[in-house]
């Protein structure tokens, strides 16, 4: 059978739809394009914004007009199944929770069922990363938040199960495991000693127990960084690289959020991870335009992230989402005012990211491969990999002596010449 998988949204969404797809391949169903006209098209959709549902709704209606049986799933169709019934075509809902039931759904044999632990591809075949799923839910309350109405209270993926899809992971080749979850740092389990431990006792594990080259993690909020987790990144194999969101750099707007946390915490975390770990990339969330954000909020925001060595921002204009605490709140922010505070904030985040690239000059970094040589990158033909710290580097066709065996997945030590652009520029260094 055809079956075509579309993704928007987060990691979490992302690892989920590699898995089924991993899955699919391995009952013998055959993954294609939307344009080859697919007998099912599976769209796993987002919901954290209004943009996401516009385009959630877009790409469901897109999928109908080829006449492929959809299956729509993720936070969209969580929180819009009343909507999603009053379109044409054939539609059926999967609810986040089962998720892995997608697989049996379309081979329809109960016998051909995997679970998301086991369908793994080589990567070769997709990303030179494997996405893992560790965590879902959250069990806190952002006054501008949905996820939570459509992803349940936080729950996490027993530490054993981790261990064994980290090394199934390592056998079909991957250099590098990402840890997802909605609320990653709310990761928790009993351990044998009957007493609750978290995210920094699971990498200490995966670190003793398996031999993967690189454990990353995809988001943590600023409270949930502790010192066992600085310290377990000096070991060379948790990645230096950490996303943390602020949402916003002044303390009243925060609390209007319902975070939980302060600006200058925030800061002081910031600067202890520069000042210990170096070359550590830093990214975080902004959002612009939050209800009573005056001109001294954004002010307060603005000179918070002018001082803070952040290697990239993502900036979201604020979305008000129907049914949330933000959406009654008074002092609603312009249109035009939330864009151009945004665009000031990204011109922001071009110069630190710029900085951050600049001082990565005549250092030397571990790649991994992703892809080439035949894509071309800055306009330059090479191969393209990821250094620990989530950097982007492209090294030359000329500057690897011309090789094309360097598939997707393998390791490459180089240093960074310089940059073009957002793509670092690497040379291999030939080891003595």
């Amino acid at each position: 059978m055809k079956v075509t998988l579309l993704t928007l949204g987060c990691k979490v969404n992302q690892s989920e739809t590699a898995s089924i797809e991993a899955g699919l391949v391995q009952s013998g169903h055959r993954i294609v394009s939307l344009d080859e006209k697919p007998d099912v098209c599976v769209i796993n959709t987002c919901s954290v914004t209004s943009k996401s549902d516009y385009q959630s709704r877009q790409l469901i209606r897109r999928a109908v007009q080829t006449g492929a049986n959809l299956i729509v799933t993720g936070c969209y169709s969580e929180l819009n199944a009343a909507d999603l019934a009053e379109m044409k075509g054939n539609i059926r809902i999967v609810p986040n929770v089962d998720k892995t039931s997608i697989i049996k759904i379309i081979t329809a044999e109960g016998s051909s069922e995997l679970s998301t632990s086991e369908a793994l591809k080589k990567p070769g075949s997709g990303r030179s990363r494997h996405f893992l799923k560790i965590q879902d839910g959250c069990s806190f309350s952002c006054s501008y938040c949905v996820i939570r109405k459509a992803r349940g209270p936080a729950r996490s993926v027993a530490p054993e199960t981790v261990i064994e899809r980290v090394r199934q992971a390592e056998e079909c080749g991957y250099r590098e495991v990402v840890l997802t979850g909605i609320h990653l740092g709310l990761f928790s389990y009993r351990n044998s000693y009957g007493t609750s431990a978290g995210l920094s006792t699971l990498v200490e594990k995966i670190l003793a127990e398996t031999g993967i080259g690189r454990i990353r993690l995809s988001s943590l909020e600023v409270n949930e960084i502790d010192d066992r987790l600085i310290d377990l990144m000096r070991t060379g194999r948790l990645c230096r690289h950490i996303h943390i969101p602020l949402q916003s750099g002044d303390d009243r707007v925060l609390s209007l959020m319902k975070r939980r946390y302060k600006s200058q915490a925030f800061a002081n975390k910031v600067n202890k991870l520069v000042s210990e770990i170096p070359f550590i990339a830093i990214g975080t969330d902004v959002i612009i335009g939050f209800p009573g954000e005056g001109e001294q909020e954004f002010g307060n925001t603005m000179r918070l992230l002018e001082e803070l060595p952040l290697a990239y921002m993502h900036v979201f204009p604020y979305s008000e989402r129907p049914g949330t605490d933000a959406a009654c709140l008074p002092g609603k922010v312009d249109g035009l005012v939330k864009k151009k505070r945004a665009s000031v904030i990204r011109e922001l985040a071009q110069r630190k990211k710029e900085i951050f690239m600049d001082s990565l000059a005549n250092e030397e970094f571990n790649v991994i491969i992703e892809e080439g040589p035949e894509l071309p990158e800055a306009g330059q033909a090479g191969y393209t990999g990821i250094t620990d710290n989530y950097v982007k580097v492209l090294i030359p066709i000329e500057n690897t002596g011309h090789q094309s065996d360097l598939p997707a997945g393998s390791g490459m030590d180089i240093s960074i010449l310089g940059r073009k652009h957002d793509i670092a520029i690497g040379k291999p260094l030939i080891k003595p």
